[in-house]
């Protein structure tokens, strides 16, 4: 659809603000999109929107994907060098490895609204390849932990600097896609998880058994593991901060015509691509919003089993009967299972034109899996092993599909950026709540029964969840349709201004 400057004359109805009547607040706080394409007509069809949306797949999705694997295989290293001797060598008891894996979200939830406002303060793209590099060298560091406090401190200060990354893509796919395309593409990026945990099983057994194997060598394994692994991170967050681009205004492998086509395409958004001014009525609002806890109480529940499998899925499998290098072996097929529920959940929620639908899906495989694995154990902790690890592998490998889902909808559902950053910090908090929580509930090993127990629980409360948050947007969706009549034809360019869902009245929310 196009549009021009002559549009900068028609009213928005948003509690009284009006272009032409405060031209000079508008033109401070306007995305900067607005002021880009001010006295252009931009139109194209089907075919050039297709073709520039697989250009921006080429160029960004890689790099989400990659940082993605980086991230969780980083995160997971400590799970890894638990068969690798790491609980030995530093003369850690199970309650202090526990704490080792929950103490990381700790510094997670410090600096994830910190994370928030530095990305709406600086580039994105740059701040994101920073992060990167200093976890890099962190990860080093913990080659030369000997402790359980210098474990604690590195771990901590390792969850404060991934913090930034969930956070940062969901605010890279919205100033990047339109709301269809979000689910997929928070997907495309999502299962960097399942390459890091097919990847990064593959890594660890070649070190374990480059080292274990080789009597020779008293360098210990693990600490290789996590010298290899930093390096080849803060390599990565090199190459990353000179190639990811900030934002369609930004990038150079689009032209001029590109770049207009790029932001024009995020019209149906009914936002824009990021303000930096930051606006306190959309902060409170962001507090006031029940959507908002929802998705934080959705997030604590569902994420507080995937907390305690992250750090202790090889103690766990190990628990079944299997030595150290099988242990690391046989839990790359979760890798598989996460590809495959994560894209066919993602692929399903375009077909039906309803996300929370399809999380609620996922949501009843992961608790099918989980009461399947506690059934099984019930005819003794190491009975039906091979069917106990296949409902494992279900769980784990689906554990990110409904929360790609929810992440992907408040990507689209909240509008104003000082809005979207403050949800997306809360968001992230009840993210490392649930992971810090985790940790905790795996007491009783080699078999945690009780943690068994409590995911199931956990897992069926996070569906009722879901479906409050269906009802409350499909309730206010059904109010809109009511009061669009009385309202005047939107306004071209409208969605352009920095303005929150409540606010705009033409916007709907995504169901």
């Amino acid at each position: 659809m196009p549009w021009t400057s002559d549009d900068l004359k028609v009213g928005v109805p948003a509690e009284g603000l009006f272009i032409e009547e405060q031209p000079v607040k508008v033109a401070k706080e306007a995305d900067a999109a607005l002021s880009f394409t001010l006295g252009e007509t931009v139109t194209y069809d089907e075919v050039e929107n297709k073709r520039i949306r697989r250009t921006i797949d080429r160029h960004i999705i890689p790099w989400m994907f990659l940082t993605f694997m980086v991230q969780y295989f980083d995160k997971t290293l400590l799970s890894y060098s638990s068969v690798m001797g790491i609980i030995e060598d530093t003369k850690l008891t199970s309650s202090e490895y526990a704490w080792c894996g929950s103490i990381f979200y700790f510094g997670y939830l410090a600096f994830v609204y910190p994370h928030n406002r530095l990305m709406q303060r600086f580039p994105l793209a740059r701040y994101l390849s920073v992060i990167i590099v200093v976890w890099g060298v962190v990860l080093c560091l913990h080659a030369d932990c000997t402790n359980f406090a210098s474990l604690m401190v590195v771990r901590f200060i390792l969850g404060a600097l991934e913090g930034a990354v969930t956070a940062g893509f969901v605010l890279v796919t919205a100033r990047w896609y339109q709301r269809d395309e979000q689910a997929t593409r928070t997907a495309f990026w999502y299962i960097g998880n399942a390459a890091a945990q097919i990847g990064g099983a593959a890594l660890a057994y070649g070190v374990a058994a480059g080292f274990l194997g080789n009597p020779s060598i008293t360098f210990p394994g693990w600490k290789a593991l996590f010298i290899l692994s930093g390096g080849l991170t803060c390599i990565f967050g090199g190459f990353m901060f000179c190639s990811f681009a900030e934002s369609p205004l930004t990038a150079k492998w689009l032209n001029d015509h590109d770049r207009h086509i790029a932001i024009e395409r995020l019209r149906v958004n009914q936002q824009g691509i990021g303000s930096k001014v930051f606006k306190w009525p959309q902060f409170r609002e962001a507090f006031t919003d029940p959507r908002t806890w929802l998705c934080c109480i959705f997030c604590v529940l569902w994420l507080i089993p995937s907390g305690g499998l992250t750090v202790f899925f090889a103690l766990l499998i190990q628990g079944w009967g299997f030595d150290s290098k099988t242990t690391l072996l046989i839990s790359m097929p979760s890798g598989v299972t996460q590809i495959v529920t994560n894209l066919f959940f993602s692929y399903l929620a375009g077909k039906l034109r309803n996300r929370m639908l399809t999380a609620s899906l996922a949501i009843m495989l992961s608790i099918l899996s989980i009461a399947i694995m506690t059934g099984l154990s019930s005819h003794g902790p190491t009975a039906h092993r091979i069917g106990q690890l296949v409902a494992y592998y279900i769980i784990l490998g689906n554990s990110p599909s409904p929360l790609i889902l929810i992440l992907s909808i408040v990507s689209t559902n909240v509008a104003g950026y000082t809005k979207k950053t403050t949800v997306n910090a809360l968001i992230l908090i009840a993210y490392c709540v649930g992971f810090l929580i985790g940790p905790q509930t795996f007491r009783d090993p080699p078999y945690y029964m009780k943690a068994k127990y409590t995911i199931l629980g956990v897992y069926s409360a996070s569906l009722l969840c879901i479906l409050g948050l269906w009802w409350i947007n499909w309730r206010a969706n059904q109010r809109r349709d009511l009061d669009a009549a009385e309202l005047p034809p939107q306004p071209n360019g409208q969605e352009f201004l920095d303005l929150t869902d409540k606010e705009n009245k033409y916007f709907r929310y995504a169901i």
